[in-house]
């Protein structure tokens, strides 16, 4: 049996593509799989029976709680770590790195991954906490010796190499996050034309006035007299933000609690456009394909993004996805959206080849199959 770590700081209810990972590695056979995390102060709600979960401590606001939470992550990974010895670990983002980096020194065969949800930039490093630059620091030294480092799109992956040059491009690769295949087929089987005359927008996860256009889309729906309707489904708002929403009062924008990540496909079918509405406050924003886009591509929407999402625009003509749409949000009040009906289930759509394809990171993880029970030191 293969032994397989994955060490993911933040919680993993948070993040969806890792919640994917680890239902990709319960179906892969001869694999001992330990996951390390901390907890969800809502609830601990994903688990799964082949896979153990540890949660490590608890996050907090107070700084001296808050880095107590870090040393009992850093020491507990690390000590459980050399128990388990496992022959490979995948880590997510900078605060996950400092346990593998100890234990790489003692087994230096021991094969590492490293997989970035989000590019940070150097001068947000440099503007960061103390315990943060440390972690870079490390990360950096890491970075030289691991095996596999993988960003979610090219422009990323290029901003990266450029940042930090002495990291061998060979063992960079571009992983997407995408959701889980069978979402396609649920929607090929549940997704129905909309006959009402009224075009359903739909924008799912964390609303900001700061860092995204929504106070310019709820105002463009407004003007729509009804003809369009949108629905923001999320639990992660500033308090201006909820403060837009009350004050409305219209029938045709509502905030809607947020849903389960694996009821989404549920929910999506019943909607034409899926929005993403980024400002390009920051590079990790412009150069992105939000998880969200191809999630709701998954379920057979079309997509309204905005057109500082330089990403985005290049994997939509990349893949030569049809439907979707770039929204100028200086100009908005000349958007004109186009609801034409799409055959988007029909077996020659590009994006269906790629969405049904086995998550990535999980394809790696299956070519370590080797019989070693214990690292090399």
């Amino acid at each position: 049996m293969n032994k397989i770590a994955i060490i993911h700081f933040q919680p993993v209810e948070k993040y969806p593509p890792v919640m994917n990972v680890i239902n990709g590695i319960y179906k892969v056979n001869n694999v001992i799989c330990n996951i390390y995390t901390t907890n969800n102060k809502n609830n601990n709600w994903f688990a799964t029976d082949k896979i153990n979960i540890k949660r490590v401590a608890t996050q907090h606001q107070n700084s001296l709680l808050r880095y107590w939470c870090y040393i009992q992550f850093n020491v507990v990974t690390f000590f459980s770590l050399m128990i388990k010895q496992p022959k490979v670990i995948v880590a997510f983002e900078t605060y996950s790195v400092l346990p593998i980096y100890l234990y790489k020194k003692i087994f230096s065969k021991t094969i590492t991954f490293i997989h970035y949800h989000e590019y940070v930039s150097l001068p947000e490093i440099n503007s960061s906490s103390v315990y943060t630059k440390f972690l870079h620091s490390i990360e950096k030294k890491l970075c030289v010796v691991c095996d596999y480092i993988s960003q979610t799109n090219n422009e990323r992956l290029q901003l990266y190499l450029k940042d930090y040059p002495f990291i061998n491009p060979s063992k960079t690769i571009v992983i997407p996050n995408f959701p889980p295949s069978n979402w396609y087929e649920f929607a090929k089987l549940n997704k129905k034309e909309n006959k009402t005359g009224v075009t359903k927008l739909v924008h799912v996860g964390a609303i900001s006035l700061n860092t995204m256009h929504t106070k310019k889309i709820v105002d463009w729906v407004v003007a729509q007299n009804g003809k369009c309707q949108i629905d923001f489904y999320s639990n992660n708002f500033t308090k201006d933000t909820k403060e837009l929403f009350d004050n409305l009062n219209n029938e045709n924008v509502r905030l809607l609690s947020n849903k389960n990540y694996f009821d989404l496909p549920q929910v999506l079918v019943n909607y034409d456009f899926g929005l993403t509405i980024y400002n390009g406050y920051i590079l990790n924003h412009i150069y992105s394909v939000p998880n969200k886009v191809l999630e709701y591509l998954a379920c057979g929407l079309k997509v309204c993004y905005s057109s500082e999402l330089i990403s985005t625009e290049n994997f939509v003509i990349e893949n030569n996805i049809s439907g979707c749409q770039k929204i100028d949000f200086n100009t908005i009040n000349t958007f004109d959206i186009k609801n034409i009906s799409l055959d988007f289930f029909n077996e020659n759509n590009t994006f269906k080849h790629i969405i049904t394809q086995q998550n990535q990171i999980v394809s790696k993880i299956s070519s370590f199959q080797k019989d070693t029970t214990c690292p090399e030191k």
